[in-house]
């Protein structure tokens, strides 16, 4: 059975910093919000709409999915409006039908739809507790329960008709309810019965009124029963707090007899013993049941009754229980609304994710839906301070994800999750091996930017001793890696002397099972054990056993250890105790249960009409049937497509990525509009995110955010939202010396540095030659140019005075990485006062793309002048860094291209002969053998200006490096890795040494580009297909099912390493922005990884934009438009 994988999927390496919700809308009521909110759809306006009871007002409202009164209704009741209202399924007349009782003793039919009464009758007294809606005597109809404080049950017909009355006096002693029913079919017999308690203990009702059975136990049960199977073994199970005494309490739903009692630290009251919970919080198979108690207390218990955990709050006050995914890990998390003002939320060990503060105290739980339609779950709170509100999460909603959303469990109050043959939701059983280093093959390595210096005293110390291991031991005891001796590859740990050394703690998943570990050592006396870490130290220790001689080595192992509770972290201790002992082959398998589930990873920005469709799903286990659908916007299917058998991923180093893939296609789809995947494996189904078929739909949804990107990244004037005019100063010389005219230009990615914007101006400027006319199409700038271009020319001036007068660029502009603020306050944006921002130098820099730029924008001109600086003045500038490069001997194709656009600009035969010798240097006759993109660009520019046929003759080689590159994608995302074919390395990941790097996104767009220019040559559909792959993967088909570009899909990384995050601007979020992308995990270990923490400063390894990366996709766009256009 699946559950939906939601955003943060176990890929992520790290643990998540939970974003706390944030408020949508609220919408304040006249009086007191007592009841909790009931969420469901019920009117015509768009998504799910909210009735609230407004106590002391005594009007029963509905809100919009957007916070806007629907309607209300007026009862004119003679006691406040405390007691939750309860929604039926639609009848047959079309109507769902809402009631409500009150504390003056009447109960309200409504119209759910417009809040006008159908009908009225009065029962008796219902404060606290509440009516609830189950199946009538007509299977086609439905009947409303009353259960009355003082008068017995009433059932009603849809019309108001008495079914039937069950008196109190029929219990013994006289029933008094004060708690809600539950409803279900407990016995197989097709009938539902109501089960509920009463003053003294709990009894069973039959569809038909009669009283089954009563056990009376001597308890003051107030918040009524609910119904599950926590057990999943069938049957169902009744659950009720009592508060005289204090105990949860479970008894068998079919016969009422008492299974067990837990006691509790603190009386339930009406509000918490009314909000009793079952779900499975903790991914172990079986539901927990939660509940508060009126001193602050949350409890977890296990089925039969253990106590897992508690929680309490600082003030001793009620509190109760929702149960559902609020955080985006897929695990339902414990909601629990208190007394003392807070909501809080809880994982499934009972540690504080978030708390989030209201006015004043909140009686019941909050309810959990999908309340927009976006695919996300929101939170719709009640509480004392009159005001109702709508949070929103980072969790996608699924009903498996949310175990118990309201207080009763459902719109109907049945106050029951338990469905007779539905069967336990599906668990798999997974065995993986932690990666602990165990294999002694590797010496310490650094991750990150900063490694060892190879100069430093203790280099070679260092590096000698194990990667993930540690020495525990004080004085001098010798341990390094050895090679004199090894049972698995070429080396082992030697270790001299007594000595405790221990693996880098492994974080304890709460899904883990069982344990087993084993390890080899030869020589002396030497233990092993694990070591049980919690929050106050070790827990436990497990002693591996010695077994029987293994070629010389002595095997040590422990076989399936259940972790102990409370466990955080898990430590391999070895010790030795006399001379030189070698250790080798260290492993820790564990095996881990998790709920099945699966997700449908679909290109978010969506899909061009005509082109190739594809799509890919991510299992963690194996179906043996699969299909899927394509949906409309109006849930109709309009196509059905079998998916291909499911494929593993394993990295270059060997490392599984840990799930089944299945790939899909749906290309005939070509009617624009917008449109769902539908995946079914063994018969469960999920939804992909929502996307759009149209034409030119990728240009369409992309192109616009692509370059707007570089408008929020500008540097040198106020971005409204973003920051006011900064670095006005820029730049001063390398010892601050000097003044330089060097604002504006772009920040370069999250940081705010400018090294050299020339290479991105370059790269736009050939996206905007490739199709020019689709870029001015989305429309112009005041200058008179088009939007796209007046970019352009904003980069291209900073370019332009980039140049210094004999011709060479000023160095890189940067401050270095640690200031952490608005750009606008990193100097005091006067030039000459000391503080400026100084260049790496002042001349001598490589001008290589300056001039390439320079030289395309003046080709693009027209002759007119721009940036208030006259067209001469750029062709000047362009000619000067040409000339100081060709003295330089730079004689690549930055200065081919240039001399092309001089010629093309002013005609001068020197230009023509510099540019026939250059190309004739870089297109030799024999041809080129790894034409590159700018190779085929240039040349055919070349072609334009001189009437040659250089990019022709690039064709057969341009045709054999595509043929290379598609098999370099032979996976199931279609994603062009870095090979070698038969064993492919995904992210570049280096074997054995660490340092800078960034995800592959460039990578992978700058080959999209290159692919599309050789359809130029023959557009092949396996070229499109590659071409498509590309781009899905970076919109929203990658292992993490988010689009890499912000803005642009249905969901986003959480946040982003870019210092404008501590300029106001949330998560640090760029619209458009491109980020680095999906990186590898660790040093040999190429498994992907993005950082999902929410963290305000994310790893820029993956989170941090990037002009380059918005620069490829802009070219990639460009020329996936000219593929579909004949001819070179």
């Amino acid at each position: 059975m699946s559950l939906s994988l939601v955003v943060m999927i176990a890929l992520a390496s790290t643990t998540s910093m939970v974003r706390e919700p944030e408020l949508t809308w609220q919408y304040e009521a006249l009086s007191n919000l007592y009841a909790p909110p009931l969420v469901a759809d019920m009117a015509p306006s768009p998504g799910l709409e909210t009735v609230i009871c407004d106590s002391e007002a005594g009007i029963l409202r509905c809100i919009s999915a957007a916070g806007e009164p629907l309607w209300e209704y007026d009862g004119n009741w003679a006691k406040r409006l405390v007691s939750s209202a309860a929604l039926s399924d639609a009848s047959d007349d079309g109507l769902r039908r809402l009631a409500v009782a009150n504390g003056d003793g009447s109960v309200v039919c409504l119209d759910a739809s417009t809040g006008a009464l159908l009908w009225r009758r009065e029962p008796g007294a219902v404060e606290w507790g509440g009516v609830l809606w189950m199946p009538g005597p007509d299977s086609r109809k439905q009947m409303l329960v009353v259960p009355t404080e003082n008068k017995g049950i009433h059932a009603y017909g849809e019309g108001g008709d008495l079914l039937w009355h069950l008196p109190e006096t029929e219990g013994s002693p006289p029933l008094r309810i004060r708690g809600g029913m539950a409803a279900a079919d407990v016995d197989g017999d097709d009938i539902v019965d109501l089960f509920g308690a009463s003053g003294y203990g709990i009894f069973r009702v039959s569809h038909g009124g009669g009283l089954v059975y009563e056990h009376n136990t001597g308890d003051d049960f107030p918040g009524g029963v609910i119904l599950a199977d926590a057990d999943q073994d069938g049957k169902a199970e009744i659950y009720a707090a009592s508060r005289d005494d204090a105990f949860l309490w479970r008894f068998d739903a079919d016969t009422g007899v008492p299974v067990w009692k837990a006691p509790l630290h603190a009386i339930p009251d009406t509000y918490s013993a009314g909000s009793v919970a079952v779900g499975d919080i903790n991914a172990d198979g079986r539901d927990e049941i939660v509940l508060g108690d009126s001193a602050g207390h949350v409890y977890v218990f296990s089925p039969a009754g253990v106590l897992l955990w508690t929680f309490q709050t600082l003030t001793s006050v009620h509190i109760a229980i929702s149960l559902g995914d609020v955080t985006g890990d897929g695990q339902a998390d414990v909601l629990a609304a208190s007394g003392d003002h807070f909501l809080y939320c809880l994982d499934g060990q009972g540690r504080l994710q978030w708390r989030y503060g209201t006015g004043m105290r909140l009686i019941f739980p909050l309810s959990l839906a999908d309340v927009d339609g976006d695919g996300m779950t929101d939170v719709l709170l009640c509480g004392s301070d009159r005001k109702l509100r709508c949070l929103s999460t980072d969790a996608r909603y699924s009903d498996l994800c949310v175990p118990w959303p309201a207080r009763r469990f459902d719109a109907r109050q049945s106050g029951s999750s338990f469905q007779l043959g539905s069967g336990a939701p599906g668990y798999v059983e997974l065995e993986e091996s932690l990666e602990i280093f165990g294999d002694f093959e590797r010496g310490k390595v650094k991750e990150g930017l900063e490694q060892f210096d190879p100069n430093g005293p203790f280099y070679a110390t260092v590096t000698s001793r194990p990667q993930g291991w540690r020495m525990a031991t004080l004085g001098e005891v010798s341990w390094q890696l050895s090679e004199e001796q090894a049972r698995d590859g070429a080396r082992s740990l030697r270790a001299d002397g007594a000595g405790l050394i221990l693996s880098e703690p492994v974080p304890v998943n709460p899904s883990w099972r069982k344990v087993s570990a084993a390890v080899y050592r030869l020589g002396g006396l030497a233990h092993a054990r694990l070591q049980w870490l919690g929050n106050t130290g070790v827990l436990r220790e497990d002693t591996l056993s010695e077994k029987r001689e293994d070629r010389g080595w002595i095997p040590l192992d422990l076989v399936d250890a259940v972790p102990p509770a409370g466990a955080r972290y898990l430590v391999v201790a070895l010790e030795s105790e006399g001379p030189a002992v070698y250790w080798d082959s260290a492993d820790i398998r564990v095996v881990r249960t998790e709920p099945s589930r699966f997700e449908v990873l679909v290109n978010q920005a969506g899909y061009d009409v005509g082109a190739p469709k594809r799509f890919v799903v991510q299992s963690n286990f194996k179906a043996a049937t699969f299909s899927y659908q394509v949906v409309n916007g109006e849930s109709a299917t309009v196509h059905n497509g079998a998916l291909e058998s499911p494929a593993r991923i394993t990295g270059h180093y060997g490392r599984d990525w840990g799930y089944y893939y299945y790939s899909g296609d749906f290309s005939e789809v070509n009617v624009p509009g917008k449109y769902r995947i539908r995946v079914f494996l063994d018969g469960e189904a999920e939804s992909s995110w929502p996307f759009e078929v149209g034409v030119n739909r990728l240009w369409d949804a992309c192109v616009r955010p692509g370059y707007r990107f570089f408008y929020y990244q500008r540097c040198g004037m106020a971005i409204p939202g973003f920051h006011e005019a900064c670095h006005l100063d820029d730049a001063a010389g390398p010892d601050s010396a000097g003044q330089y005219p060097l604002w504006g230009g772009w920040h370069d990615a999250g940081d705010y540095n400018k090294y050299h914007n020339a290479p991105y101006v370059y790269g736009l400027a050939c996206a905007y030659t490739a199709q020019q006319d689709a870029f001015d199409a989305l429309g112009k700038a005041t200058s008179g140019f088009s939007e796209f271009f007046d970019e352009i020319l904003w980069g291209g001036d900073h370019v332009r005075r980039m140049v210094m007068a004999d011709g060479s660029a000023f160095g890189a502009i940067t401050s270095g990485y640690g200031f952490w603020g608005p750009p606008e306050l990193e100097t005091d944006n006067i030039p000459g006062t000391g503080d400026e921002r100084p260049g790496s130098r002042v001349s001598g820099d490589n001008p290589d793309m300056h001039q390439a730029a320079l030289a395309r924008i003046a080709a693009l001109f027209g002759g007119k002048n721009a940036m208030d600086t006259e067209y001469r003045e750029w062709v000047d500038t362009a000619a000067r860094s040409l000339d100081y490069a060709l003295k330089e001997g730079h004689r690549g194709l930055p200065q081919l291209s240039t001399a092309v656009d001089l010629f093309a600009c002013t005609g001068e035969a020197g230009r023509a002969e510099i540019a026939s010798a250059l190309s004739a240097e870089l297109f030799p006759e024999t041809g080129v053998t790894e034409p590159s993109s700018a190779h085929i660009e240039t040349a055919g520019r070349y072609d334009a200006v001189f009437g040659t046929s250089l990019a022709a003759r690039l064709g057969p080689e341009v045709l054999r490096k595509a043929e290379q590159m598609l098999t370099l994608a032979a996976n199931p995302f279609g994603v062009y890795t870095f090979g070698p074919a038969d064993k492919p390395n995904f992210f570049g990941t280096p074997a054995d040494k660490g340092g800078w790097r960034v995800g592959t996104n460039s990578y992978l767009l700058e080959a999209a580009a290159y692919m599309a220019m050789a359809c130029r040559y023959e557009c092949r559909p396996e070229f499109m297909r590659f071409i498509y792959d590309q781009f899905n993967w970076v919109l929203g088909v990658n292992p993490y099912n988010i689009s890499l570009m912000e803005e642009v899909g249905s969901v986003f990384a959480p946040s982003y390493h870019h210092r404008y995050a501590f300029s106001g601007v949330k998560r640090g979020a760029v619209p458009g922005g491109v980020v680095n992308g999906i990186t590898w995990r660790s040093v040999g270990d190429d498994r992907p990884r993005f950082d999902m923490t929410g963290r305000d400063i994310p790893g820029y390894e993956s989170n941090e934009v990037w002009l380059p990366h918005n620069t490829a996709l802009l070219n990639a766009l460009a020329q996936l438009v000219s593929a579909h256009e004949p001819g070179l």
